[in-house]
């Protein structure tokens, strides 16, 4: 299956998880708790650096299209289907929030250092790790 399938798919199931959430900020937070169950491989509740960067490492080769070394926002939000509007907006939020020199482009080192970001912003107790609640208090991407 090719990947831009897979991804489809996994947001199609994302997608049927959340319909029939009432509330947007409802649907955000569903999103979110989603997409860090998602990040946490080892399901031991918490997130790594080393974690964050791995992951963002594979996501940046496979979605990276033209093999340029460098993502578009269509390309890094390609595959979300329209009416999952809280995935867009979190995915483009993090695009823009990575896009440290404001080319309108990530590169493989923006990327790497939007987790390094990230981990500064969200670990609210200090301790080298993001748990779930950190991750999900954590205000915008």
């Amino acid at each position: 299956m090719k990947a831009a399938n897979r991804l489809l798919l996994a947001l199609l199931t994302l997608s049927a998880l959340g319909a029939g959430m009432p509330a947007l900020a409802q649907e955000k937070a569903d999103f979110r708790a989603m997409y860090f169950n998602r990040l946490d491989q080892n399901k031991d509740g918490f997130l790594l650096l080393e974690d964050l960067q791995r992951i963002a490492a594979k996501e940046f080769r496979r979605i990276d299209a033209d093999q340029n070394g460098r993502l578009s926002l269509d390309e890094y939000t390609f595959g979300i289907p329209g009416e999952r509007q809280d995935a867009i907006d979190f995915f483009t939020a993090r695009f823009q929030r990575s896009d440290f020199d404001g080319d309108g482009q990530v590169d493989f080192n923006e990327d790497q250092a939007y987790c390094v970001d990230f981990l500064a912003r969200a670990d609210a107790n200090g301790d080298g790790r993001i748990s779930r609640d950190e991750f999900l208090g954590v205000g915008g991407n």
